[in-house]
């Protein structure tokens, strides 16, 4: 219970991030915006790039929050309040993000179960440390998109087809469809969970088959409630994929030639990416590989016990790391099944190392060697968890402008949208973009009066042309800058995903979002 409530305290330390900013992370407009509109009574989907179960769980929260603050809030109507976020985007992004925070808590829960039922307690809450204090796992589980929901769900499938393996009984096969239906329904990926149910199947078949003839029944009967519970449980919860099955294969289709091809800086293949760069930045070193290591030791020394569980994440990393697109939140769903591999093989070296007899001692042993591996993830966590208790430069900059630029007035901004500053529309400015071609503002001969140059270790989000550089090197004066670090130390970043924080080390870093340099027009130089 003491590792839940601390698991549960580093996931809502910091929900409040970016706020009002609504792109501090990337893709949460995606699932809150459809939810939103949902509550219009119209479910249909505007793109299948997800399907529709966190988005229909997201409106079904939003309406009890309108429902049970109404008298507080003076949202008279349903339609009131969701035209609200215009407002103030905090209840819905505090809910779903609140949400994440949940399910990231429950996989800790199920991880611990999911242990003990295969190896013992003391490795199920070793497991559950690690995954609790698991940086990347509780990052992401502030943010209110789907990858954390479908990892939780498909530890609940590894964990129910486990106990169908085990006893047989259809309901456990039901039960494993119904969370894996929904692991799909959450994202797309969730379909993994397919393969560690075959390797069940074909487990139970092999044990049987001195009673093949009066067993394969209740053996067909667990792989058809699997399978029908799991269609099911899939479409009920995105209905429209069904229906609009023509857009779905369009919309999934070319969500797979970017996942093949990259996005924005397309480097090394998944294979070697995740396992040089993610990995060991989600989850830290010593955790890394102990759960690579004692993954390869349980596959070759007790396969059969390892199999069911090994599957999806053997599975799942081979079919990630195909393409070009690499983010960092892909090895999600591998995180849980690395800490609990990483918790046998400490437990397990710890336990050949020191004698049985001596019980008080090897307890002693366990819990320092756990804390020793986890201790390089816990320093990272509560590093991010200061950081996205901070305001976001991009925030804190835009309430400086208000005193810096003068209504009415041009500017420039560099950089990708999800860096720009979120200035007031009170303001009235006006933004000028830049033509490289022409090496032209887009009116001519005319300069903005003023630039605000973005700067970022994500060179695709935060570029600036050489062309700009000298432009405002020989035309402009600096007012005022807002840096994010001390330093100029190179940090490791997740270069496809626009998010303004580092994945490897957070110390120095001050806030999250690039840091900025505001610009006037002055007189040329001489």
């Amino acid at each position: 219970m003491a590792l839940l409530v601390v698991a549960l305290g580093v996931r809502l330390w910091g929900l409040g991030f970016g706020l009002p900013f609504a792109n501090a992370r990337p893709d949460e407009t995606g699932f809150a915006g459809p939810a939103v509109q949902f509550l219009s009574g119209d479910l249909r989907p505007p793109f299948f790039m997800y399907p529709t179960f966190l988005m229909y769980v997201l409106s079904l929260l939003y309406l009890l929050y309108w429902a049970l603050t109404r008298p507080f809030t003076g949202y008279a109507t349903l339609a009131a309040f969701a035209e609200s976020r215009r407002q103030s985007l905090a209840p819905f992004f505090y809910l779903s993000r609140g949400f994440s925070a949940v399910m990231g808590t429950l996989t800790v829960w199920w991880t611990y179960d999911l242990a003990r039922r295969v190896f013992d307690d003391t490795v199920a809450i070793v497991a559950a440390l690690f995954l609790g204090l698991s940086f990347l796992h509780v990052r992401d589980s502030h943010f209110g998109v789907s990858d954390v929901t479908m990892s939780a769900l498909i530890v609940v499938t590894v964990r129910e087809i486990v106990r169908w393996q085990q006893t047989g009984d259809p309901w456990r096969a039901a039960a494993a469809g119904l969370a894996g239906g929904l692991a799909t329904s959450t994202k797309y990926n969730g379909l993994g969970v397919w393969v560690p149910f075959a390797v069940a199947t074909m487990q139970r078949a092999i044990e049987m088959r001195s009673t093949f003839q009066t067993g394969w029944r209740r053996l067909a009967l667990g792989a058809a409630i699997f399978g029908a519970v799991f269609v099911f449980a899939f479409l009920a919860a995105s209905p429209y994929i069904a229906i609009d099955w023509r857009r779905f294969l369009r919309d999934v289709t070319e969500q797979r030639a970017i996942f093949i091809q990259g996005q924005g800086m397309a480097g090394t293949r998944g294979w070697w990416h995740h396992a040089l760069v993610t990995l060991p930045a989600a989850l830290g070193w010593p955790i890394y590989l102990s759960g690579a290591v004692g993954a390869a030791w349980l596959l070759a020394t007790r396969l059969r016990q390892a199999a069911v569980v090994l599957a999806f994440p053997v599975a799942y990393y081979i079919v990630a790391g195909t393409g070009y697109t690499v983010f960092a939140r892909y090895m999600l769903p591998i995180l849980p099944f690395l800490c609990l591999t990483a918790a046998w093989l400490v437990v397990t070296v710890v336990r050949a190392s020191v004698p049985a007899s001596r019980p008080a001692r090897r307890r002693v042993a366990i819990a320092v060697a756990a804390l020793l591996a986890v201790a390089p993830s816990a320093l990272k966590v509560v590093q991010v968890d200061r950081l996205l208790a901070r305001t976001d430069n991009r925030v804190l900059v835009a309430g400086a402008l208000s005193a810096l630029i003068p209504p009415g007035s041009s500017v420039y901004h560099s950089g990708e949208g999800y860096g720009h500053v979120y200035w007031s529309p009170a303001l009235g400015l006006h933004e000028w973009f830049y033509d490289e071609a022409s090496g032209t503002f887009g009116d001519g001969p005319r300069v903005p009066q003023w630039i605000v140059l973005q700067r970022s270790p994500l060179i695709h989000y935060s570029r600036i042309p050489a062309t700009v550089e000298g432009i405002v090197r020989d035309r402009y004066e600096l007012v005022r800058a807002f840096p994010v670090t001390a330093d100029e130390s190179d940090r490791l970043y997740d270069q496809q995903d626009a998010f303004f924080l580092p994945i490897g080390s957070l110390a120095g870093i001050e806030r999250p979002g690039p840091s900025f340099e505001i610009y006037r027009l002055g007189r040329p130089k001489e």
